[in-house]
């Protein structure tokens, strides 16, 4: 596993639509697994009330920001945790003078080293809180900088559309389509991926992986695709790139949507944290729904094939894993006691706001 680039602290949102887990894990499961990244991807598996969360990742700084996300949603109103992570400027109602994330923060019940790790860091979260801090999030933020100011590009033009209709009709008229294809052959390159974004551990250098095409001819397709079949005011990873925030509230989160947070508020889901390789954890339980996110892509291409082999010998019937990748799919997964779940990978693909990612869905026999 490539520990240098999961050694600090790379996402503060999500680079998933964890609508996609959300939807196929069911309701009191029993014990779940789950990759942490930013803990975004984590909570909605919360509304759904299983027993235990088990959440793992190689950073402590990613597990201090889950359990800050965690524990905020437990104690804060709707409201202020809107605010309090950046998804909005304000509450709604409260002081005329303005509301304070550090007055919120010291609310916060947390584990000693998570208060102190956050506190240290007040500088960075205070003014615009905290969901647009990472690596990955700084990233897809300067590249639509580029765009904007520098390429004169305003697809501000784009997310008014109120419709798919005239969304596509927008787009094949008014779309830079050749600054685009220009834009990406550069910045979408393997070379820039490879030395910004994943700090020389980029699953889509060409030695490495397994899609045909290079990376910015993927991204390209895979946009054209979304432009043409989802509403894009309502995917946060979209406005995150070509306006420089989540402007339409609309294409929040799954996380940060009413429903699901008063769900994983009311839940009473133990949650567990381990800071280590998913490999020494994925063994120890019979886990009921597995959460893989795209981890797959940095293992070796034995474990990668082997990784439903490696799970507990008294997985139960019926529980589920979810494995994305993106460049480098597992070549030749042994699945034998599972069943490959073909349409809810297709589906999955369909409705995944990201559009970079192949699903690998599978359920026990």
């Amino acid at each position: 596993m490539a520990q240098e680039y999961f050694s600090d602290l790379n996402y503060t949102l999500a680079n998933e639509d964890t609508r996609v887990e959300h939807e196929l894990l069911p309701n009191q499961a029993d014990c779940i697994f789950s990759i942490a990244g930013s803990g975004a991807r984590c909570l909605p598996l919360i509304a759904r009330n299983p027993r235990e969360l088990h959440i793992i990742d190689m950073s402590p700084a990613q597990i201090h920001l889950c359990e800050l996300r965690f524990e905020a949603m437990r104690q804060l109103s709707y409201q202020q945790w809107l605010f309090f992570f950046g998804y909005r400027g304000a509450t709604q109602g409260g002081s005329d003078a303005g509301d304070s994330r550090s007055e919120i923060f010291q609310k916060i019940q947390l584990k000693p080293e998570t208060k102190a790790y956050w506190q240290d860091r007040k500088e960075g979260w205070e003014k615009q809180g905290f969901i647009l801090l990472g690596r990955w999030e700084s990233h897809f933020q300067k590249l639509g900088l580029i765009f904007r100011d520098y390429l004169q590009c305003d697809f501000s033009f784009l997310f008014k559309a109120q419709n798919l209709r005239e969304q596509i009709s927008l787009y094949e008229k008014h779309w830079p389509h050749l600054r685009w294809k220009s834009f990406l052959r550069i910045l979408a390159s393997e070379y820039v991926f490879n030395k910004y974004l994943y700090k020389g551990h980029f699953s889509g250098q060409a030695h490495h992986r397994t899609e045909d095409r290079p990376p910015y001819q993927f991204i390209q397709e895979e946009f054209e695709r979304i432009f043409k079949n989802q509403l894009v005011r309502k995917n946060y990873f979209m406005q995150i790139l070509f306006l420089g925030e989540i402007r339409y509230e609309e294409g929040l989160p799954l996380e940060a949507h009413d429903k699901i947070f008063h769900e994983s508020k009311k839940s009473s889901t133990q949650i567990h944290y381990h800071v280590g390789n998913l490999l020494d954890i994925l063994p120890t339980k019979p886990f009921q729904f597995i959460s893989l996110s795209d981890t797959i892509s940095y293992l070796p291409t034995e474990a990668a094939n082997q990784i439903l082999q490696k799970l507990h010998p008294e997985t139960k019937k019926t529980s589920r894993v979810v494995i994305r990748s993106f460049m480098r799919a597992p070549t030749a997964i042994d699945h034998k006691g599972w069943t490959q779940l073909a349409t809810k990978e297709s589906w999955a693909h369909q409705i995944d706001g990201t559009g970079v990612y192949k699903f690998h869905i599978f359920e026990k026999e």
